[in-house]
């Protein structure tokens, strides 16, 4: 990052370059004082290897400080303690163990039409009120397909939903990629999983192979779950919704919409 026009003025004006311009440059920390360095560090310390929100250690603060009525405020805002927070880390001041994330492997792309990813969302319109939809995506291409209704989906009107998606496509998937749904599945024991009545007769009808994730890991099937979140936020945000009507009126336009735009994660058109 380039210097600011005040720094170049300082140096072009100095008869001698100083030996240790950082030091002299960096603004002083606000939190780097009694008695809250301490408390910051020993918040630190105590939540090492957990991950935690930094402004919940600013909310700490305030409660231990400002309730207590030791000082009117704290020296520096959310921002400025998150960022004496990074400098506590990268000089080394604070040693926290690191956290025992996830290991992701690189998910290969199937070929075209190889699979097809399905998961369900609900927005809710008022306390008795909300729609509940089906997305359906084909995993290479990102096309996305959408239907709603407003009650939750059972097995027949799900089969019904995947069907109406091969129609829009003109042709069936090899394989489909779902979560242990009750409208799919209707128990698992010892990864022996049994599917439901009429979802097993649609299978076999259709040819279909089944990948089943893993039962409570969303993140297994990623670009579907963030497909469900990509139709709250952008159908049903900015959206006036208050019956299924105004859904269906709409969704269809949306969807071709969309379906016509370049995908953010393969740079292309579905």
């Amino acid at each position: 990052k380039p210097p600011s026009r005040p720094t170049l003025s300082k140096y072009y004006d100095m008869d001698v370059i100083p030996d240790d311009p950082g030091a002299k440059l960096a603004k002083p920390k606000t939190f780097d004082v009694e008695p809250f360095r301490s408390t910051i560090v020993r918040i630190l310390e105590a939540n090492s290897g957990k991950s935690f929100c930094m402004s919940s250690v600013y909310d700490v603060l305030e409660e231990k400080f400002i309730e207590n009525g030791d000082y009117e405020k704290l020296p520096g805002n959310q921002q400025t303690l998150r960022n004496y927070i990074h400098y506590l880390e990268d000089s080394g001041q604070i040693n926290r163990e690191p956290e025992h994330r996830r290991i992701y492997d690189y998910v290969f792309d199937t070929p075209p039409g190889e699979q097809m990813l399905i998961d369900f969302g609900e927005q809710t319109l008022s306390k008795t009120k909300s729609i509940h939809f089906i997305c359906l995506l084909l995993r290479y291409s990102r096309f996305l397909c959408v239907y709603a209704q407003d009650h939750k989906y059972n097995s027949e009107e799900a089969c019904k939903a995947i069907y109406h998606s091969f129609c829009r496509l003109g042709g069936r998937p090899k394989e489909l990629v779902i979560d242990q749904d009750a409208v799919f599945v209707a128990s698992e024991t010892y990864g022996e999983v049994i599917k439901t009545r009429t979802f097993e007769d649609f299978c076999t009808e259709q040819d279909l192979r089944l990948w089943i994730c893993n039962k409570a890991d969303p993140e297994s099937k990623g670009p579907i779950e963030n497909s469900v979140g990509f139709v709250k936020k952008n159908f049903f945000s900015a959206r006036k919704v208050t019956c299924i009507d105004d859904v269906w009126r709409s969704l269809p336009g949306w969807l071709e919409r969309k379906n016509q735009r370049i995908h953010r994660s393969t740079l292309r058109v579905p």
